[in-house]
């Protein structure tokens, strides 16, 4: 097995640009039915600042009625109320969110946490269980407010190009553990392992 096969593909189709794996919708209603009891997102303030094409965006548009909701992705995916063309990373803009809610790409993930909670009270952050390794990431979970980490019980599976199925119609498949990673401005303790 090789690495293109852990990371929702295989070697004949290589990696998607842009690092575009996006979230099954029903994905994150599972997570965000778990955590509604201690966050509440009505009116309140959310950026999702890798939109991609709006799966999990639409989801909180659906759930949380009454919330202001920001969509924006660097990449123009011709999705109207999503605001193209915006590097999160380099966006210098003053602006405060409750909420920071995204999938980004793995290899810019600490960033994108970084920046989410230069802005936000709470960050959600979808990615590989495996993003909790590596040398330099345990000194910075160290000092990061990681409360959670919402560990699926079930095969996550992302969505290639955002598209729930392949060219034959085939739902995708992965061998990639996935989690969503809570970090809470608020929470000054141990990080708390809970399943989806």
């Amino acid at each position: 097995m090789n690495g293109s096969n852990i990371a929702v593909g295989n070697a004949k189709l290589g990696r998607v640009d842009n690092d575009y794996y996006a979230t099954n919708p029903d994905d994150t209603r599972e997570f965000l039915e778990l955590i509604e009891k201690e966050y509440d997102l009505n009116g309140k303030r959310i950026l999702e600042p890798a939109a991609g094409e709006g799966h999990i965006t639409n989801v909180l548009y659906e759930r949380y009625k009454s919330s202001q909701i920001i969509s924006r992705d660097l990449i123009d995916r011709g999705v109207g109320y999503i605001e193209s063309g915006i590097d999160f990373l380099n966006d210098n803009r003053t602006e405060h969110f409750d909420f920071t809610i995204t999938n980004p790409p793995f290899n810019i993930a600490k960033g994108f946490i970084d920046k989410s909670l230069q802005i936000s009270d709470v960050a959600f952050i979808f990615a590989k269980l495996q993003f909790l390794e590596g040398k330099a990431r345990r000194e910075w979970f160290a000092n990061t407010p990681l409360k959670y980490v919402y560990v699926y019980s079930h095969r996550a599976n992302p969505w290639r190009n955002g598209k729930s199925t392949d060219e034959n119609g085939k739902k995708w498949s992965s061998t990639m553990a996935f989690a969503w990673y809570i970090f809470d401005q608020s929470y000054d303790g141990e990080p708390i392992v809970r399943w989806i």
